[in-house]
């Protein structure tokens, strides 16, 4: 059985633990309770589309996908400097490899923030792709 879909996120996740900057993560899915007043990263991975890429029933599948990271922070905290750590690491070309499949950043970009509550989100949309085996 293949895992290419589970190996795409959990390489981006990898690369989300590894962003050295001591800002909690709200991982999907997981208790999260935020504590008032500290900004936190909330990311999650929206699947886009998986087409064949090459020819013949073992032709390898070409996968994209939106890894969305939401910037929570206080509502009223002002402009975030968090969307430029994020964007710093993962900028275009950036490569995540788990378990044998090769993640690619393409692109990098900032959705319109909105409030929740007395928070305040700002999404960063990273865009990525990967080239796996067919699923036979």
């Amino acid at each position: 059985m293949s895992t290419y879909f589970n190996d795409i996120v959990t390489a981006l996740d990898t690369a989300m633990n590894s962003l050295g900057d001591g800002t909690p993560i709200a991982w999907p899915n997981l208790e999260y309770l935020p504590v008032v007043g500290t900004t936190y990263y909330r990311p999650r991975y929206v699947p886009v589309s998986t087409n064949q890429s090459s020819l013949g029933s073992e032709g390898k599948d070409y996968t994209i996908g939106i890894y969305q990271i939401d910037i929570v922070q206080p509502s009223g905290a002002g402009r975030s400097n968090k969307i430029d750590v994020i964007a710093d690491h993962f900028k275009r070309g950036s490569v995540f490899i788990y378990n044998g499949v090769k993640v690619v950043v393409r692109t990098v970009s900032i959705d319109p923030p909105f409030n929740d509550g007395a928070w305040y989100a700002i999404p960063v949309s990273v865009t990525i792709y990967a080239y796996t085996g067919a699923r036979i």
